[in-house]
């Protein structure tokens, strides 16, 4: 029990941060930022606003994480950094890591904010677990986790990452279902 209530609180940060994120997008706000990083390589949808609203999203994700460490009585090492160096980090590298798979998918000619039509279910996870990759980095340099709580953190997150894109799909705040 307390090994899975350790990884729920690396998982709240994001979740936090990512629902948040979608609100964002869905009611078109900071739209000064919503300008591409570079349109042919990752598409219309990854811009500024991404890489300005996750880490800003984050960080109270990461101050709610540390409160529930203290109150359920665990220790993951959330508090070796400051919060906010945790949350900016956290929010910068989940939106990096998602680059690499919005290039891959515009050279295949994929749209934007569509999925490949090719081995559907893979790609959908792949395009999930993607930012989970540059996360691992951040806690496992900055935590005092384990690798167990990094790998259960990985497949946990991928999962909970679709599971909240169906939500927010049915709630119309996504347009895509995964």
């Amino acid at each position: 029990m307390k090994f899975m209530l350790e990884v729920f609180l690396l998982l709240i940060p994001l979740i936090f941060g990512g629902v948040l994120h979608m609100v964002v997008v869905t009611l078109d706000l900071a739209t000064f930022l919503k300008v591409p990083l570079h349109e042919q390589a990752f598409g219309k949808n990854k811009t500024w606003r991404g890489f300005v609203a996750m880490p800003l999203l984050t960080t109270p994700g990461v101050y709610l994480a540390l409160w529930l460490e203290k109150i359920w009585g665990v220790n993951i090492g959330l508090s070796l950094y400051h919060p906010i160096l945790l949350g900016i980090l956290l929010g910068i590298f989940y939106c990096l890591f998602e680059l690499p798979n919005s290039y891959i998918k515009r050279r295949k000619g994929i749209s934007p904010g569509k999925m490949s039509k090719d081995n559907a279910l893979f790609h959908a996870i792949f395009d999930q677990v993607d930012s989970g990759f540059g996360l691992v980095i951040i806690y496992y340099l900055m935590t005092s986790s384990r690798a167990m709580h990094l790998t259960t953190f990985l497949i946990l997150g991928t999962l909970i990452h679709l599971l909240l894109n169906y939500l927010l799909y049915l709630l119309k705040l996504r347009k895509e279902p995964l």
